[in-house]
Formats: C-alpha cells, structure tokens, sequence
C-alpha cells in the first residue's frame, strides 16, 4: 500500500480496505438468497436451505481464510500465495459437499435445486482452475475478483440480462485489491474472466437455457 507500517492511512487506503473487507463473499450470499426465493414454496423451506447454503458459502471457506489472515496479521484479507493451496483445497472439498447435498435434496425434499446445484458444481471447477493457476503458474489470482464475477454470472445467466448491471461493482472491487496492494491489475482482470467464464461454460454444459 501507499502508507508504510506504523503510518496513518490515506482516505483511498482506507476507503480501498472496507470495500474489500465487504466483498469477500456478498455475490455469493445474493445468489443463493435469489435462488431460495425462486425455488422454495414457504419461508421455512427458504430459511432450511439458506442455512445450509450458508454453512458451506460462507462458514467453511471463511474460517482457514480468517485463520491465514490472522496468522499472517494480513490487513487486506487477502491469502498469501503460499497458503493458498491448502485453503483452496478445503474450500474445493466443501463445494464438492455442498454439490452432493444440492444433487440429492431434491430427493430429500421435494424442492427443485438444479440452477443451485449447477451454480456449486462450477463454484468447485473454479476453485481447482484457481487452484492449479496458483500452484502450477503461480500466479495470484484475485479471488474476490473469481467470487464476484461468477456469482453476477450466476444471477446474469438465471433472472435475465437485467442483472447485468451488477457487473459495474466488480470495478470499485478490482481497485480496491489493486490500491491495497493484494493484487496486480492482471490479477484482478484474469480473475474476473476465468470467474464469468467458468460459471457460463458449467451451466452451458448442463444444458441450461436462458
């Protein structure tokens, strides 16, 4: 960052770090709130399966991400290249639960989790593209950048082209990461497409028609 240790931060700085804190997973947490609401009949259906879907989106990826960035007394929330491996192996492991769960509820519950279930499987193939980006060419993808582009893509590819416009908050994002110093502008930039790309293929494979 532009401020050394011990120095006060600048207004951007500063203004760059709450941004980046808020959008660690808030795409994620849009996307499966829309999806409950168009998949279950009653409150308690959307309340069951919004916890569910919250353990695995937000509880299981956060808590090695809060470890690593307490341990690293990292201010920018941001995985250091050396621990994103085992990080990003958990969370591919949680998804990969997460999927098996979406694929039988149906069974379960009567309630239809499909758009869900497509959403997770392309969530865990963009973990392992990100994964094998960071090992293999060690390159530090931006991983906020993954996480909100192919949650918008979710939502773009599910409700319609209206929800385009959620794309626009990938910029304040993007700048932030770059301004904290967490991320390159080619970082932020390949993080975006390889999270857009990724979700559209997944559901494209499925067959899914929008």
């Amino acid at each position: 960052m532009d401020s050394k240790p011990g120095e006060r931060k600048s207004t951007s700085e500063r203004i760059a770090w709450v941004i980046s804190l808020l959008t660690i997973s808030p795409f994620q947490i849009i996307l499966y709130l829309a999806f409950a609401e168009v998949i279950c009949n009653t409150f308690a259906e959307a309340a069951i399966l919004n916890t569910i879907s919250g353990a695995f989106y937000l509880l299981i990826p956060f808590i090695p991400l809060l470890y690593v960035t307490r341990k690293r007394k990292a201010q920018d929330y941001s995985i250091p290249i050396g621990d994103r491996f085992l990080i990003l192996l958990i969370q591919i492991f949680g998804f990969i639960g997460a999927s098996i769960v979406y694929f039988y509820y149906p069974s379960w519950t009567g309630i239809n989790t499909d758009i869900l279930f497509i959403f997770t499987v392309g969530y865990t193939i963009l973990h392992v593209v990100c994964l094998i980006i960071t090992s293999g060419w060690k390159f530090k993808i931006s991983l906020h950048m993954t996480g909100a582009a192919s949650a918008i893509t979710g939502l773009v590819i599910v409700f319609g082209w209206w929800w385009v416009w959620l794309y626009l908050f990938c910029i304040p994002i993007g700048w932030s990461r770059v301004k904290l110093e967490a991320h390159s502008f080619a970082q932020v930039f390949w993080g975006t497409i390889v999270g857009g790309v990724t979700i559209f293929i997944t559901y494209v494979g499925f067959g899914y028609v929008f």
